[in-house]
């Protein structure tokens, strides 16, 4: 079974809903138990690749049923036929397992250059455990230690720095140079398009405390009222609050699965755009993707500033 590091950069804001209500947040976004931070659910991702799949003209039996498996009982097939999960050899288990999208980066407002994108040192360690299991070899990015109540920065940064709610002191660190110019390549479409997000990232990442980091994706995300209008008398019959990851987010997910199937995906994402979550037609769930073979990795974290992939 072979690996594939996928990296979701958000053009949008993100609505992957969770279980339940939070507060006064109606529709809350998926996270986790534990440490409270947003993630995509891997059957949540799955669903949205499948969709894509479809979008693309993937044949059901030739590509996708193999990549995905069978739909759920009670789609219908192509011939119409609804497969009622009867146990006659009609499902198929699909051939590539999709992993949770975990956060990497999550963009906060700031007062030097409007705003940046904040890691940890619990990020970045999921990161190179990622890294590791596509690509052993692989000079990944290491966890720095903790910066306590200062930030980690580039040398553009000095001074005390308004971070969302925190002023945090900061500290320039050669690692961050490297690390931000790795992610940069890492998390970012190759060609001209994303040119100028490529250097904005490059210089304006943030690595602070595990703990600042978790209150910034607390409390930085987008909750939004929304109403529901009585279509007659265009008066409001419901309000609600629906949560958002913000744009500029960066998630990262593991494929597992044979070489072939990977491929596939690969070809159908890299460098493009994918549809997930809800609010669709209000213009919400839009990424751009990155799928990293062993390969792809080496070139993005290397310490050799522009690679030939990158000026493709």
């Amino acid at each position: 079974m072979k690996r594939r590091l996928l990296v979701l950069f958000a053009e949008t804001p993100i609505h992957a809903g969770g279980s339940e209500s939070t507060g006064v947040v109606d529709l809350p976004i998926q996270r986790e138990a534990a440490t409270g931070l947003p993630v995509v659910w891997g059957q949540s991702l799955k669903g949205a690749l499948r969709d894509a799949a479809r979008d693309a003209g993937w044949d059901l039996a030739e590509e996708e049923k193999p990549v995905f498996g069978s739909r759920p009982p009670g789609q219908p097939d192509d011939d119409g036929d609804a497969d009622e999960g009867s146990g006659e050899g009609r499902l198929v288990k699909g051939e590539v397992t999709f992993g949770d999208a975990q956060l990497l980066l999550f963009p906060a407002p700031t007062l030097t250059n409007t705003y940046a994108w904040v890691t940890s040192g619990q990020l970045v360690s999921r990161l190179t455990r990622k890294i590791a299991l596509v690509a052993p070899d692989v000079d990944a990015p290491e966890p720095l230690p903790p910066p306590g109540s200062e930030a980690y920065v580039t040398s553009g940064w000095t001074d005390d720095q308004v971070v969302g709610p925190y002023v945090l002191g900061v500290q320039s660190r050669e690692a961050i140079e490297h690390l931000g110019a790795g992610l940069a390549r890492l998390c970012c479409p190759t060609g001209e398009v994303f040119a100028y997000t490529r250097t904005k990232l490059a210089k304006d990442v943030l690595y602070v405390a595990d703990d600042v980091l978790s209150e910034l994706a607390s409390s930085g995300t987008d909750v939004v009222p929304r109403v529901q209008l009585d279509y007659g008398s265009k008066t409001v019959t419901n309000l609600f609050y629906s949560e958002q990851l913000p744009a500029e987010t960066v998630l990262a997910a593991l494929l597992a699965g044979p070489t072939a199937a990977l491929d596939q995906l690969t070809g159908l994402l890299d460098g493009k755009p994918l549809q997930l979550g809800g609010d669709e037609t209000i213009g919400k769930g839009l990424f751009w993707c990155r799928v990293h073979d062993a390969g792809s990795l080496r070139d993005a974290l290397s310490r050799d500033g522009q690679t030939e992939r990158e000026a493709g």
